[in-house]
């Protein structure tokens, strides 16, 4: 019986400092005011499948060695998907410092991250057919290794992103057994047709990248990124 409590409460988001009106907590987006500053917007954030998330913990380490790969905060990404009961969980290579591929529960996930959380919600509702793929894909990605070796490549001359070599290495595979964050995010994204393959590669593609649509125009598929927070 405590535990049958115990899981309802986790799944309202009350444990993590969720409210019953938004157990995901909230987004803030900053629009202009027409008088030269900005005006805040908040809503409750209802996770949608193919909604992407983006970390950025505030490390000088990694800033320093984002700085040599030529990008910038964020720092991490991963896609919402559902496992096949239904609940929302977070697709993640790397997920704070670690070395493997995680499907993390989004509510505990976004109240329990420490740093800058912003999400972009996905505003094309999945057919049944990409939900199932979605899901496959990100089932059977659990507990592959993280690509350290190819992240610290980016900080030499041998690097996807930047360098000489960005063009011929510029590729999307859907069956790796190492993963790097954003490029797990952009090939489930594209194994389910919401980005394309001819134009966003996964392996030189970064966080910074697709937070918003200066580098690509997701616009017609993604919100733009509003900041994660608890409270309204």
């Amino acid at each position: 019986m405590f535990a049958a409590l115990y899981s309802m409460v986790a799944s309202a988001g009350l444990l993590y400092g969720g409210t019953p009106e938004a157990p995901y907590g909230y987004l803030w987006f900053y629009r202009p005011d027409g008088h030269g500053g900005t005006t805040k917007e908040v809503c409750p954030y209802v996770p949608r499948e193919g909604d992407i998330l983006f970390f950025d913990d505030m490390s000088k380490f990694w800033e320093f060695l984002y700085h040599i790969g030529r990008t910038a905060p964020p720092f991490h990404t991963g896609i919402m998907f559902k496992k096949p009961d239904g609940t929302f969980h977070v697709l993640e290579s790397g997920p704070d410092d670690t070395l493997h591929v995680y499907l993390l529960e989004a509510c505990e996930r976004v109240h329990t991250f420490k740093g800058i959380l912003q999400v972009r919600r996905c505003k094309v509702p999945l057919t049944k057919e990409q939900s199932a793929t979605l899901t496959n894909f990100a089932m059977g990605q659990e507990g592959k290794h993280y690509a350290m070796w190819r992240l610290l490549l980016q900080g030499t001359p041998i690097k996807t992103r930047g360098g000489p070599m960005r063009l011929a290495l510029a590729k999307t595979r859907y069956d790796r057994r190492r993963w790097l964050c954003t490029e797990i995010v952009v090939a489930a994204a594209e194994l389910i047709g919401l980005m394309d393959p001819n134009v966003v590669k996964a392996t030189n593609t970064y966080p910074l990248d697709i937070v918003d649509d200066r580098v690509y125009d997701l616009s017609s598929v993604w919100d733009e990124a509003g900041y994660w927070s608890p409270k309204p």
